[in-house]
């Protein structure tokens, strides 16, 4: 296990905070999702249900279902997957777990040629926009998050090129990285997620 130094924004002040990027997602990780994350989620989750908001709604979490600890066992021991974990005053702020080797880009010009895919990408839901929580604790937590996907891109030799499928509500982050949108398809996700790529100069850009 690897650490390095990144810094995230404290919401409240607005100030840099200094947090440690882990290039695993380890049992302690996984202890803070099932206990810390969790718990904050139900009380969330408790609050739309009394203002009326349904599990269909446009409001409702729609990373709501995820099962953190089934996602690493999933690709335990398998090459070519990876995760990441963001920490700030020892409590996990977010988590990504990357394939190395299943998928190859789409984009013309750069279509067949490998990049590494984020399977998912999620952050603690006390840094969730305010509109589904309290004002948030953190923000930049995903920026970390994405640019690390692009550096682990460029050392693997794929040149900064990632790969992704977005939840409906996170769309706009994506294209705010950078990422160009490639649409839903009819035979991946029942055609519900749109599929986002970006390319060698859109990651420079982006770092």
């Amino acid at each position: 296990m690897t650490s390095y130094s990144v810094f995230i924004i404290d919401a409240s002040s607005r100030q840099p905070v200094e947090a440690e990027l882990l290039d695993t997602i380890g049992e302690r990780q996984l202890l803070d999702w099932q206990f810390q994350w969790r718990r904050t989620l139900e009380t969330y989750l408790r609050r739309l249900a009394d203002n009326g908001v349904t599990r269909q709604g446009l409001n409702w979490p729609q990373s709501w279902h995820w099962d953190w600890r089934a996602k690493v066992d999933e690709v335990r021991g398998l090459l070519g997957h990876t995760g990441y974990s963001v920490i700030c005053r020892d409590v996990t702020q977010g988590m990504m777990r990357l394939d190395l080797v299943s998928r190859t880009a789409r984009l013309d010009g750069q279509a067949g040629k490998p990049l590494v895919y984020i399977d998912y990408l999620e952050i603690a839901p006390w840094n969730w926009h305010e509109s589904y929580a309290d004002p948030p604790l953190y923000r930049g937590i995903g920026q970390v998050l994405i640019r690390t996907a692009i550096q682990r891109s460029f050392d693997e030799g794929f040149h900064g090129r990632v790969g992704l499928h977005s939840l409906p509500q996170a769309v706009t982050f994506y294209e705010h990285c950078g990422f160009t949108n490639l649409g839903t398809n009819p035979n991946e996700y029942r055609g519900l997620l749109a599929y986002f790529e970006i390319t060698t100069e859109q990651a420079r850009a982006f770092l």
